[in-house]
């Protein structure tokens, strides 16, 4: 059975162990191992975790038969705009459609909260294989950049948004 939980701050233990697990499963062959370390601490560090709580995102933590599995992160912004930050799911879960309902979870929570429609967009690494997933679900890419990181590390992403 999948459910989503809306994480709270008792749960940022929990979405650390995920985010540290799964971006490693998913960035190894994308990533040098000095910028998934970087990326890691910024991105998912108890404290980061905090920080993105405090500035406004949602989370939620995706159960699958009571197994934490993945997690969806979504920054909300004024004027029925949200940022898809994190759409994870372990390796092992992949392939069992829960993609697209974890997607489906996202267009929920938007329309909960813009119900006369919103836009999500969606930074995603251009050579993640998830960008074909990402089309196939309506996405589209509406352009390129190469984002600083610090310390010498760069994000080469597509940018994608949808309508919804």
């Amino acid at each position: 059975m999948l459910k989503f939980v809306e994480a709270t701050e008792a749960d940022i233990e929990l979405l650390s162990s995920l985010g540290y697990t799964i971006f490693r499963e998913t960035y190894t062959t994308m990533l040098s191992e000095e910028q998934i370390v970087y990326m890691l601490d910024m991105m998912y560090s108890l404290e980061s975790l905090k920080r993105q709580m405090d500035d406004n995102n949602t989370f939620y933590i995706v159960y699958y038969d009571n197994r934490a599995c993945g997690y969806i992160g979504i920054a909300n912004h004024e004027d029925n705009k949200y940022h898809l930050q994190r759409l994870y799911l372990h390796r092992d879960m992949r392939g069992k459609n829960l993609g697209r309902a974890m997607m489906q979870q996202v267009f929920d929570h938007a329309k909960k909260f813009s119900p006369d429609g919103a836009t999500i967009t969606l930074n995603v690494n251009r050579d993640n294989p998830t960008v074909e997933f990402y089309k196939k679900m309506g996405w589209e890419i509406i352009s390129r950049g190469d984002f600083e990181l610090g310390q010498g590390f760069l994000a080469t992403d597509y940018i994608m948004s949808i309508n919804i």
